[in-house]
């Protein structure tokens, strides 16, 4: 596993553990043991992503994100390719949705299928099948 996967899944991991530390009693065995989980996979990771999931998770925004037919699971707008292409060719460095700045992947189904292709080129149309009028195809032609 590479630093980009190790760091995501402790993220991924940090937001279950917070989620079922809002639903466990305050002053119980179990919130202390689920405090001190966070902490263990807190103290690993880089300050700016720290920073960035604490703000984003004060906002009631995802922090983490899967990609699925090329939409972001937090915002749900679909990804320009070049970005999609990033995640599959990429996928030891970090990627941030340019919609919303959820830390994104692709999603574990999705990274079976092929790489996204760029378009092909439209093929430029050749003066004698144009519409423009006769006199304008025999200027082009000379």
């Amino acid at each position: 596993m590479n630093r980009a996967e190790t760091i995501l899944q402790s993220l991924r991991d940090l937001i279950r553990f917070e989620a079922q530390l809002r639903k466990v009693e305050a002053d119980s065995k179990e919130h202390r043991d689920i405090e001190t989980r966070i902490d263990a996979l807190r103290a690993p990771l880089p300050t700016s992503i720290l920073v960035h999931h604490d703000r984003r998770k004060a906002r009631g925004k995802l922090t983490v994100a899967p990609v699925r037919r090329g939409v972001c699971g937090a915002c749900h707008l679909g990804l320009p390719h070049a970005r999609l292409f990033e995640l599959v060719a990429k996928p030891t460095e970090l990627n941030v949705c340019d919609n919303c700045g959820a830390f994104i992947y692709l999603a574990e189904d999705e990274q079976t299928e092929q790489r996204p292709t760029q378009p092909k080129p439209k093929a430029v149309a050749q003066a004698t099948n144009s519409k423009r009028p006769a006199r304008h195809r025999r200027q082009l032609a000379s």
